[in-house]
């Protein structure tokens, strides 16, 4: 039994070796994110809090999350501790969202799966976070005002992804005559 367990870890031994580098660096990526998540989040907090509340709120009082938290008289500190995950989660979608660009799709199937991982991650968490009401009505405004905000984006990178396609084109173009 010791010497199969033995020769098992001498198999999987080198082979995750091999993949050692790429998940140390996953692992840094995915800190980052999640930390830069915390950190906006944690401004906007502030920003949003100076401007329209007497006194911090990490999470809007008069949104839905806020009201259950003090209803239930939840601890401040267990309010930031929920805020910060939620932000922190937030981040890890936006990585998880630069993934799918890397990946060896095309540009619409690429684009159409951010779109739908973005809507479907972004808005349950903005709601979570206590940014948005959570009346249905406002839920269908934020996805239409999304798209078209999605649309405007996609076109506006689109267009200067071509421009610098054709610029890195006429350079080769030229450095081969």
């Amino acid at each position: 039994d010791y010497t199969k367990k033995r020769s098992d870890n001498l198999f999987i031994s080198p082979l995750s070796q091999s993949y050692k580098g790429e998940i140390t660096a996953m692992k840094k990526t995915l800190f980052r994110d999640a930390l830069g998540g915390i950190v906006i989040g944690l401004l906007l907090s502030v920003i949003f809090s100076y401007f329209f509340a007497p006194v911090y709120h990490p999470l809007n009082p008069y949104s839905a999350v806020g009201l259950w938290m003090e209803q239930h008289h939840i601890h401040g500190a267990l309010v930031v501790l929920y805020c910060a995950t939620i932000w922190c989660l937030i981040g890890l979608l936006f990585s998880l969202g630069k993934e799918l660009f890397k990946k060896d799709w095309s540009i619409l199937k690429a684009t159409i799966c951010h779109y739908g991982l973005m809507i479907l991650g972004f808005i349950p968490l903005a709601l979570l976070a206590g940014w948005f009401p959570s009346e249905p009505i406002f839920i269908l405004q934020l996805i239409l005002e999304f798209t078209v905000v999605y649309l405007i984006l996609w076109a506006i990178l689109s267009y200067l992804t071509k421009k610098k396609i054709e610029q890195i084109n006429h350079h080769l173009n030229k450095q081969s005559k």
